[in-house]
């Protein structure tokens, strides 16, 4: 049985991400739904590198448990594009939505307000916090803290000649609502020919989410396809 990975976005779980996912591929694939370090059930909490620390995590799991394909979502998608640099004999392919190489210069300032924001959220959604509190129990706020301080100010941007160095199948399954996912799609097509894009329409940043059943749909075509 294909083995598939899921790697879930900030402040998400594998469950909360990808509920819908797993429901429609459990019975035909060996679905893990890894929590990422300081989410949800994960042992581990975020170290000041986070990245680093979770592509550890995410490598360390899947040498126990065996190949498979990574599905990443927004801080996952970063993920399984690293670990497919680093370990690309464990990765079948890498699926990758939310994501972009770079962050484009325009978008900075944007960030850096949300930061600002996410770090008072009790203050601004006492809901979500309470949420983010139930998933992640007390260590929620130092997870966001040290995720969020990586992802806006020290971004894992990837250049041409490093995407170059893919040695793994890859699919961007992007929204069409994110101008600049488009174009980091474009950027890594440029970059790695062979990768395949496939935006979700009326779709943005999670398009599993917004559209899972047509997110479904082209993954499992991808699955297929790799299996022939």
């Amino acid at each position: 049985m294909k083995r598939i990975y899921f790697l879930h976005g900030f402040m998400g779980t594998g469950e909360t991400h990808f509920e819908q996912q797993l429901t429609h591929f459990k019975h035909d694939y060996d679905v893990i739904l890894i929590d990422l370090p300081g989410h949800g059930t994960s042992p581990n909490d975020a170290a000041v590198d986070y990245v680093d620390q979770a592509v550890h995590h995410v490598i360390e799991h899947m040498r126990k448990t065996g190949s498979g394909h990574l599905v990443g979502l927004s801080l996952g998608a970063t993920l399984a594009i690293q670990v497919a640099l680093a370990a690309p004999m464990l990765v079948d392919g890498i699926i990758l939505t939310g994501y972009t190489p770079s962050v484009p210069e325009e978008l900075t300032d944007i960030m850096a307000q949300q930061y600002d924001y996410f770090l008072d959220i009790e203050q601004h959604e006492p809901s979500m916090a309470a949420q983010f509190a139930t998933l992640h129990g007390a260590r929620w706020q130092t997870t966001m803290q040290r995720v969020l301080h990586q992802m806006t100010f020290r971004y894992p941007s990837l250049s041409a000649e490093t995407l170059q160095g893919l040695d793994v199948p890859v699919y961007i399954l992007n929204g069409t609502e994110q101008a600049y996912e488009v174009a980091g799609a474009e950027l890594i097509k440029e970059a790695y020919p062979t990768a395949v894009i496939d935006l979700i329409p009326a779709s943005g940043h999670t398009a599993n989410l917004d559209q899972p059943k047509l997110f479904n749909e082209r993954l499992e075509r991808i699955l297929i396809q790799s299996n022939e």
